[in-house]
């Protein structure tokens, strides 16, 4: 191992420290945009006007789409390199 391989370590590991709250944060917004969905039924279920339940039914169903652009924003570059490092890595695809 030369000097570049060292470099490279040191350059992960200060990019995994950069990545703090923002990590987390981002992570609960993506996983959580998709228990939106759950709440669609209740919405139905309310006693409230048609135009309104289909406005809030609509407003939970891009619920994790939405999720995910504030998500990628708010985690930044190397948070989300980061995320998808890992979730690849989980599925065992290899990165370039």
């Amino acid at each position: 191992m030369g000097n570049g391989s060292q470099a490279d370590v040191t350059a992960q590991e200060t990019a995994n420290a950069r990545v703090g709250w923002r990590f987390a944060t981002g992570v609960a917004l993506i996983v959580g945009g998709y228990a939106a969905w759950s709440l669609i039924p209740v919405a139905v279920a309310t006693d409230l006007s048609p135009w309104a339940k289909s406005a809030l039914t609509a407003l939970l169903g891009a619920t994790p789409f939405l999720s995910k652009v504030v998500a990628i924003a708010l985690m930044g570059r190397p948070a989300y390199d980061l995320f998808k490092r890992t979730v690849l890595k989980s599925l065992r695809v290899r990165t370039s």
